[in-house]
C-alpha cells in the first residue's frame, strides 16, 4: 500500500506524490472519465531499504528545468491567453505562456519528444493571430538522466542537525524536471540552489542518525547512481516542531478607481503616529487613509490613478513599520511566487514565554499557493492562524518554555526571503526581575 497525495496547480496540472513502504513493483492507475489515460496502467520498480510505517519520514523537492521558445509574436496582455502543445505522437498537453525577456510571446515546457511540436495559443476560446505555432525539438533537448552527474559528501555520509550537501550538474542532460527526495528515520529539509552554470547544490538537514535513501531523478528517471544510500551520524534533536499549512487564494484584480486595502497588525502603535502613502508606477505621491480598528489593527486604504505596481509606505513616528514598504498592483499579477512574499513583526524577532507572540505574513503579489509555517524550538508551540481576507494574513503563538526558537515561512515549499527566523523567547519581564540576585551595600 501507498499513500497518494495529489496537488492541484491550478492551471490545469496537478502534481502527485506517492510513499511505497516497501520495495518492488507496483502498478499506476490514472483514469480520466472512469477511462486509462495514454500509458495506463504504468508500472513502477520502487528500489530503497524498506521503512516500517512508524519511523519512515519523507521529504521531497522538484526543480524544474525547461525550455523556453520564443513564438516570434508581441502580445500586451497575456493574462487571459491559454495553450496547449500537441506532441508528434498526438499527446496534447497545456503549456506554459510567459513574455521572454525580449518583450516577446514565449512558452515554457519540458520536450520527451524529438520532432514537430503544435502550439495552440487562445484567446477567448479562439486561436490568435497565426495559431497554430509549429516549434521543431531535437535530440539534445531531450531530458537524459544518463547524462546528470551527481557527487559530494552528502551521498555517502552525513550529520543529524547539520547542514550536508552534494552537487547536481545538468548543464548536458538537455530539459527535464528535477527531483529530489529522502527517506529515513527524520524529515530533512531540503533546498537546491541554482549555481547559474548548469549545476545546483543540494543540502539537507536531518534532525536524526541513521540510514537514509537519497533519491534523484531527471526527467523521472533515476541519475546514475541513484538511489544513494547514506550514513547520518551525530545525535538527535531534543526539539519539538509544530506547523499548520493553510491555502492562499489569489487576490481579485483590481482597477483604476476602485478602493485597495491592506490590513496590518502593528502592536504598540496609535493612530496617532501612523502615515502612510503610496507611490505609483510613474512616481506620484499620494496619502493614504488609515482606518484605526480593534487591538492595534489597521486597514490603509487608497484609490489608485494608474494600472501597474505601487508601492505603499506605512510609518509609525516618520519610520518605516517592520516591511514597510509594501508592493500593490493594480490590475493582472504577474510574477508571484516566494519571492514575493513578506513576513514581518515582533515575533520574528523575539517573544516572551506563555504570551501571544504575533507577526504579519503578506501574500497578495505572491498568487495561489499553499502557505507552511513551522515553529521548532524547546518546546511545542501553539499557533494561531488569522486570515484578514485581502492578501494579508496575521500569525500568533504561544511558547511553554524559553530558549532559541525558530520560525519557518515557506510559500508552495519555498522559503520566502529572510526564512527561516531566528527567534529567542525569555521569561515575562516580572518574572525576570523576581528572579535578579538581591545585592546589599554595606558602607
Amino acid at each position: 500500500k501507498a499513500e497518494i497525495q495529489c496537488k492541484d496547480n491550478k492551471d490545469g496540472t496537478c502534481d502527485v506524490t506517492y510513499w511505497p513502504t516497501a520495495p518492488g513493483e507496483y502498478t499506476i492507475t490514472v483514469k480520466f472519465a472512469d477511462k486509462h489515460i495514454v500509458g495506463s496502467p504504468f508500472t513502477a520498480k520502487i528500489t530503497g531499504v524498506p521503512l516500517s510505517a512508524d519511523n519512515r519520514k519523507r521529504s521531497q523537492v522538484m526543480v524544474g528545468n525547461q525550455s523556453e521558445i520564443s513564438l516570434r509574436v508581441t502580445e500586451i496582455d497575456i493574462h487571459d491567453l491559454t495553450a496547449t502543445i500537441r506532441s508528434p505522437s498526438g499527446v496534447e498537453d497545456v503549456c506554459l505562456l510567459k513574455k521572454l525577456a525580449n518583450g516577446s510571446l514565449g512558452i515554457s515546457f519540458i520536450p520527451k519528444e524529438i520532432g514537430d511540436h503544435l502550439v495552440n495559443v487562445y484567446r477567448d476560446g479562439k486561436h490568435i493571430k497565426n495559431s497554430p505555432f509549429r516549434i521543431h525539438v531535437g535530440s539534445s533537448e531531450i531530458g537524459d538522466a544518463n547524462k546528470v552527474k551527481v557527487f559530494g559528501r552528502g551521498l555517502k555520509e552525513g550529520y543529524a542537525n547539520q547542514i550536508n550537501d552534494f552537487t547536481v550538474v545538468t548543464r548536458d542532460a538537455g530539459y527535464g524536471g528535477l527531483s529530489l527526495s529522502i527517506e529515513g528515520p527524520s524529515k530533512a529539509d531540503i533546498e537546491c540552489h541554482d549555481n547559474e552554470d548548469g549545476s545546483c547544490l543540494v543540502t539537507y538537514r536531518p534532525t536524526e542518525p541513521g540510514i537514509y535513501i537519497v533519491n534523484v531523478k531527471f526527467a523521472d528517471k533515476h541519475v546514475p547512481g541513484s538511489p544513494f544510500t547514506v550514513s547520518v551520524g551525530g545525535h538527535g534533536s531534543s526539539r519539538l516542531r509544530e506547523s499548520i499549512i493553510r491555502e492562499r487564494r489569489a487576490a481579485d484584480i483590481t482597477h483604476i478607481g476602485s478602493q485597495c486595502e491592506l490590513s496590518l497588525k502593528i502592536p504598540g502603535t496609535s493612530s496617532f503616529d501612523m502615515s502612510a502613502y503610496v507611490t505609483s508606477p510613474t512616481g506620484r505621491l499620494e496619502n493614504c487613509e488609515i482606518v484605526e480598528l480593534d487591538d492595534c489593527n489597521y486597514s490603509i486604504k487608497f484609490i489608485p490613478k494608474e494600472m501597474g505596481v505601487h508601492t505603499v509606505s506605512v510609518k509609525h513616528k516618520d519610520m518605516h513599520i517592520p516591511g514597510s514598504p509594501f508592493e500593490f498592483t493594480v490590475g493582472p499579477i504577474l510574477g508571484g511566487g516566494a519571492h514575493k512574499v513578506r513576513a514581518s513583526g515582533s515575533g520574528l524577532i523575539r517573544g516572551e514565554v506563555n504570551s501571544t507572540n504575533e507577526f504579519n505574513i503578506y501574500t497578495r503579489e505572491a498568487g495561489a499557493g499553499d502557505l507552511a509555517i513551522a515553529v521548532e524550538g524547546p518546546a511545542k508551540a501553539e499557533i494561531d492562524f488569522f486570515d484578514r481576507k485581502d492578501g494579508s494574513c496575521g500569525v500568533a503563538y504561544v511558547c511553554p518554555e524559553a530558549g532559541d526558537y525558530q520560525i519557518s515561512i515557506k510559500f508552495n515549499d519555498e522559503h520566502i526571503p529572510d526564512s527561516p527566523f531566528n527567534v529567542s523567547i525569555v521569561p515575562p519581564f516580572n518574572d525576570a526581575r523576581k528572579r535578579l540576585p538581591f545585592k546589599r551595600s554595606v558602607k
